[in-house]
């Protein structure tokens, strides 16, 4: 199953709400949201994108690091590297 931009906005936009529940710099939280907006508005499927190599890096608010999430995401799917992200918040249990 393909996955569009605008699932890799959501996978953005829960990456910054763990990062702010782990207490994480607030810039690297910003980094996250802006992403996902500029994914959003962007009107471009990122699959295309990676699949033609563009440099996804180029992209307003998407850096080398935010790139490679993308290209990985596209590829392998968002589950191992929301995993990543949700190893740091405690499960509750009764």
């Amino acid at each position: 199953m393909p996955i569009h931009t605008a699932d890799i906005a959501l996978v953005f936009d829960e990456i910054a709400d763990l990062l702010e529940i782990q207490g994480a710099n607030v810039f690297r939280v910003r980094a996250y949201r802006n992403a996902a907006r500029t994914l959003r508005d962007l009107g471009r499927e990122m699959s295309a994108m990676v699949e033609t190599y563009e440099n996804l890096a180029a992209l307003p608010g998407i850096g080398k690091d935010l790139a490679g999430k993308i290209q990985e995401i596209v590829q392998h799917g968002s589950e191992a590297i929301l995993e990543e992200y949700r190893k740091g918040i405690p499960r509750g249990g009764n």
